[in-house]
């Protein structure tokens, strides 16, 4: 399955980009961060991550597709959209990320580290896949760019707090931010409340997904 966005990345699906690999035929290229990349990555991913992605220094492959992804298919979309403003125009990403990757069953290399004592379990902070918009506002947008706290307010029309809170983690993304956002950053318009989204789904699904099993069982369907 393809999708083009309405920023003209072509998004394939995990399926027909596993068949790529398993021909030779693509790059993959992951644009997470290195701490993401370390923790799990899918076998022969190069990594550029986001907040170093430079679209105007991004090399040029010949005979093989170039297949950006990150963790959902937010990040990599967005840096599709900076290469297609660079001139590669047929860039193409992996729908849903290796979360998506993952859940059709394609194998990923993970770091092995020994277990953690039950006091250290008991105290350890959950570790999120999917970052907060914040961090991604902060760290692949406004450091690799200098731009401040004030200058992107100003620019988008909300308070210097505002902006400092999302950053911190201590507010979230709504529709009309992420309008503001996407308008700003030349991006898809969800991609900002999305990001929202796919981290609060994470969220809930550490504090309270293992109470939802328990409590509720998928509704059977009737018999033919």
């Amino acid at each position: 399955m393809n999708k083009i966005s309405e920023s003209g990345v072509i998004g394939v699906d995990v399926h027909t980009i596993k068949s790529w690999i398993d021909q030779d035929d693509v790059v993959l290229v992951d644009v997470r961060e290195t701490s993401e990349y370390d923790k799990e990555h899918i076998p022969g991913a190069m990594l550029l991550p986001m907040s170093k992605f430079d679209a105007e220094i991004f090399p040029k492959v010949l005979g093989k597709k170039v297949v950006l992804h990150c963790a959902v298919g937010k990040r990599s979309e967005s840096a599709g959209k900076m290469l297609i403003d660079e001139g590669y125009l047929e860039t193409v990403h992996m729908i849903g990320g290796i979360e998506a990757w993952k859940a059709s069953g394609f194998a990923t290399e993970v770091q092995i580290t020994p277990p953690p004592s039950p006091s250290e379990l008991k105290n350890q902070e959950p570790q999120f896949l999917c970052p907060t918009p914040g961090e991604v506002l902060r760290d692949e947008y406004m450091t690799p760019l200098s731009i401040s706290n004030a200058e992107l307010a100003g620019c988008i029309g909300v308070t210097e707090k505002d902006i400092e809170q999302l950053t911190q983690g201590e507010s979230k993304v709504d529709v009309v931010l992420s309008l503001r956002l996407a308008r700003y950053f030349s991006t898809a318009a969800d991609f900002w409340v999305h990001l929202q989204i796919e981290r609060d789904l994470e969220e809930a699904r550490h504090e309270i997904g293992h109470t939802i099993r328990e409590e509720i069982s998928p509704r059977a369907t009737a018999s033919n």
